[in-house]
Protein backbone atom coordinates (compact mmCIF):
# COMPACT_ATOMS: atom_id res chain seq x y z
CA UNK A 1 0.00 0.00 0.00
CA UNK A 2 1.27 3.66 -0.49
CA UNK A 3 1.47 6.47 1.65
CA UNK A 4 -1.61 7.90 0.88
CA UNK A 5 -4.14 4.81 1.14
CA UNK A 6 -2.27 4.11 4.63
CA UNK A 7 -3.53 7.67 5.70
CA UNK A 8 -7.09 7.33 4.43
CA UNK A 9 -6.88 3.89 6.18
CA UNK A 10 -5.55 5.56 9.37
CA UNK A 11 -8.10 8.37 9.60
CA UNK A 12 -10.75 5.90 8.69
CA UNK A 13 -10.12 4.06 12.19
CA UNK A 14 -9.45 7.13 14.04
CA UNK A 15 -12.67 8.51 13.00
CA UNK A 16 -14.18 5.38 14.16
CA UNK A 17 -13.00 5.14 17.68
CA UNK A 18 -13.98 8.35 18.21
CA UNK A 19 -17.79 7.84 16.95
CA UNK A 20 -17.44 4.41 19.17
CA UNK A 21 -16.49 6.45 22.08
CA UNK A 22 -18.66 9.72 21.66
CA UNK A 23 -21.39 7.17 21.13
CA UNK A 24 -20.49 4.74 24.25
CA UNK A 25 -20.38 7.74 26.44
CA UNK A 26 -23.81 9.16 25.31
CA UNK A 27 -25.12 5.73 26.09
CA UNK A 28 -23.75 5.44 29.74
CA UNK A 29 -25.09 9.33 29.87
CA UNK A 30 -29.14 8.35 29.29
CA UNK A 31 -31.39 6.06 30.00
CA UNK A 32 -31.36 2.51 27.83
CA UNK A 33 -35.05 3.79 26.31
CA UNK A 34 -33.63 6.72 24.70
CA UNK A 35 -30.38 5.26 23.33
CA UNK A 36 -31.55 3.23 21.00
CA UNK A 37 -29.72 4.93 17.98
CA UNK A 38 -27.01 5.49 19.59
CA UNK A 39 -26.41 1.95 20.49
CA UNK A 40 -26.81 0.99 16.43
CA UNK A 41 -24.47 3.44 16.16
CA UNK A 42 -21.82 2.30 18.30
CA UNK A 43 -22.50 -1.46 17.61
CA UNK A 44 -21.81 -0.44 13.70
CA UNK A 45 -19.04 1.27 14.52
CA UNK A 46 -17.45 -1.52 16.85
CA UNK A 47 -18.00 -3.92 13.87
CA UNK A 48 -16.57 -2.29 11.66
CA UNK A 49 -13.50 -1.81 13.78
CA UNK A 50 -13.00 -5.58 14.34
CA UNK A 51 -13.55 -5.83 10.63
CA UNK A 52 -11.08 -3.32 9.78
CA UNK A 53 -8.33 -5.19 12.48
CA UNK A 54 -8.95 -8.61 11.19
CA UNK A 55 -8.40 -7.75 7.43
CA UNK A 56 -4.89 -7.10 6.44
CA UNK A 57 -4.35 -5.85 3.41
CA UNK A 58 -1.75 -7.51 0.89
CA UNK A 59 1.47 -5.65 0.95
CA UNK A 60 3.60 -4.93 -2.29
CA UNK A 61 6.54 -5.43 -2.07
CA UNK A 62 8.61 -3.77 -5.39
CA UNK A 63 11.71 -3.57 -3.70
CA UNK A 64 13.85 -6.42 -5.65
CA UNK A 65 11.93 -5.46 -8.67
CA UNK A 66 13.61 -1.76 -8.33
CA UNK A 67 17.09 -3.09 -8.40
CA UNK A 68 16.91 -5.32 -11.27
CA UNK A 69 15.95 -2.40 -13.43
CA UNK A 70 19.16 -0.58 -12.22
Amino acid sequence: MDDAALLRQTIRRCTAILVATITITGVSLQRASEAGLLLVISTGTIVYLVNEFFIVAPTVDDSDDRLEGE
